[in-house]
C-alpha cells in the first residue's frame, strides 16, 4: 500500500499546482474516469455512458435509505451496516472496510466504505494537504481523537510513522493523559477537547501540527487555543460525503477542488450556501451530487499566498438546521456564535436554542451572570424576538457538541 499511497500524495501535489482552469480540466477528466463505477451502482447506473448529462440532487436521507443502491461492490444495506457494526466492535472487516461517520450534533450518523485502493488515496490526499514534505522525512507520532478509529487512518501506521487512537469516549483528563505519555507530534481533535485541553495546561512538547476535526471551532477558541500551544491549530472538513476541505498552512479553508466537484447552492436570505458534492475519486460508494448539510459562506479575500487554487471559505460554524428564521429575517450560526462569544470568551460552555417567539441562552452553571446577562442582551439585538437565559446546560453528551440550535 505503500506505493499508491506516494502515487495519491504526488498527484494530490501535482493537482495543488494548477491553476483554476487547470483544475476544472481536471475535474473533467476525472468525472469521465468515473462512468463505469456510475454504471455498477443500481442509484446511478442510469448515468453511466452520458458524461455530459447533468445528475439528478441526491439527499443524505436517500443515501441513508438503503446503502445497498449506492455501492458498486454487490453489497446490501444489510452487508454494509453489519460491517460497519463490526469495525465499531474492533473486528477485521476484510479488504474491504465499512463504518460509521462522527455524526451530527443530533446523533445521526453516515455509513461509509473504502477499498484498499481509496485507504491509500485518502492517506495520499491527506498528507498532501495537512503536511510539508519535510514532515515526512522525519519519524511522526499521529494521535487522533476521535469518537472512533478506522482502517483510513490506521493504515498509516508503518516505518516511521506510528499512529495513537484515543478514543472519545475517555474523559478528558484520562484522554490528556494518555495522550502526554504517547507524546504526539501530530495531533487531530475535536475543538471542546483541543479547549479543554488548553484550559487544564496540557504539554504536549513534540507536537508540530495541530488539526481540529468533527465540528466548528470558533475564532475566539481558535486564538486561546493557538496562544497555549504556541501553533494555530488548522481545520480539516470531513464527512461521509468526503474529505471536502482544510486549511492550508496560511490558515485559509480550501475546498478540495483537486478531487472534489463543489456546487455551491444558495441558501436563500443569505449570503450563505449548501455544498452539492460529487467525489471524483471514489469508486465503491460513488457520491454524486450529494446535497450537504453545512452551511458554507465564501473567503472573499482573494487568490490565497499559499499557491492553491482550490476555492476557499470561511470556517463552517453551522448546518442548514441551525439556521434562525424570524419571518424573513435569517441569522447564520456564525453571527450567534461571533456575538456570544465577543461577550463571554472561549471558555464558558453555553448553547443558544432559537424558539418561535424567543431564543433561550443556556448556560453551564458555574457561568458568571452578569457575563451572561450582557451575552444575553447582546442577541436581543441580533434578533426581532426576546433573549431569555438558563443555567441549565449540562456538559457536552456526545461527541459532537452543538452551540447553536435553530426552531426547525
Amino acid at each position: 500500500m505503500l506505493a499508491e499511497i506516494v502515487a495519491s500524495w504526488w498527484r494530490t501535489r501535482r493537482a495543488m499546482r494548477l491553476s483554476t482552469a487547470g483544475l476544472a480540466r481536471l475535474r473533467i477528466r476525472q468525472w469521465r474516469a468515473l462512468q463505469p463505477a456510475l454504471a455498477e451502482t443500481p442509484a446511478l447506473a442510469q448515468l453511466a455512458g452520458d458524461p455530459s448529462a447533468e445528475p439528478p440532487i441526491t439527499t443524505i436521507a436517500e443515501l441513508r435509505a438503503d446503502y445497498g443502491r449506492w455501492n458498486c461492490l454487490g453489497l446490501t444495506d444489510a452487508d454494509l451496516r453489519a460491517m460497519a457494526d463490526a469495525a465499531e466492535r474492533g473486528e477485521d472487516t476484510g479488504a474491504v472496510t465499512a463504518g460509521w461517520s462522527t455524526g451530527s450534533g443530533g446523533g445521526t450518523r453516515g455509513l461509509f466504505v473504502a477499498t484498499p485502493a481509496e485507504r491509500a488515496d485518502y492517506l495520499g490526499q491527506s498528507l498532501a494537504r495537512l503536511l510539508p514534505l519535510s514532515a515526512l522525512l522525519q519519524r511522526q507520532r499521529i494521535a487522533l481523537h476521535l469518537r472512533a478509529g478506522s482502517a483510513l487512518y490506521a493504515d498509516v501506521q508503518r516505518g516511521r510513522i506510528a499512529f495513537r487512537h484515543v478514543p472519545l469516549d475517555r474523559g478528558s483528563a484520562e484522554a490528556q493523559a494518555e495522550l502526554e505519555a504517547f507524546g504526539p507530534t501530530v495531533l487531530i481533535a475535536p475543538a471542546h477537547r483541543l479547549l479543554a485541553f488548553a484550559i487544564a495546561g496540557a504539554s504536549f512538547p513534540a507536537l508540530a501540527h495541530l488539526f481540529h476535526g468533527s465540528e466548528p471551532m470558533s475564532p475566539a477558541e481558535h486564538a486561546l487555543i493557538a496562544a497555549h500551544f504556541g501553533m494555530a491549530p488548522r481545520g480539516i472538513w470531513q464527512a461521509t460525503e468526503g474529505f471536502i476541505a482544510a486549511d492550508c498552512a496560511q490558515g485559509r479553508l480550501h475546498l478540495n477542488d483537486h478531487a472534489l466537484a463543489i456546487e455551491l447552492e444558495p441558501v436563500p436570505g443569505t449570503p450563505a450556501f449548501r455544498p452539492l458534492i460529487t467525489d471524483l475519486r471514489r469508486r465503491s460508494q460513488p457520491v454524486v451530487r450529494l446535497r450537504g448539510d453545512d452551511v458554507v459562506e465564501l473567503d472573499e479575500r482573494g487568490p490565497c499566498p499559499c499557491g492553491y487554487a482550490g476555492r476557499t471559505v470561511l470556517p463552517v460554524q453551522g448546518r442548514i438546521d441551525d439556521l434562525w428564521r424570524f419571518g424573513a429575517q435569517v441569522v447564520l450560526p456564525r453571527y450567534v456564535v461571533e456575538t456570544v462569544e465577543a461577550v463571554l470568551g472561549a471558555g464558558p460552555r453555553w448553547q443558544a436554542v432559537a424558539m418561535v417567539d424567543r431564543v433561550i441562552l443556556r448556560l453551564a452553571p458555574d457561568c458568571d451572570p452578569s457575563s451572561a446577562a450582557i451575552a444575553a442582551a447582546a442577541l436581543g439585538q441580533l434578533v426581532p424576538v426576546p433573549a431569555d437565559l438558563a443555567f441549565d446546560l449540562p456538559p457536552w453528551p456526545g461527541p459532537k457538541r452543538r452551540k447553536v440550535v435553530g426552531h426547525g
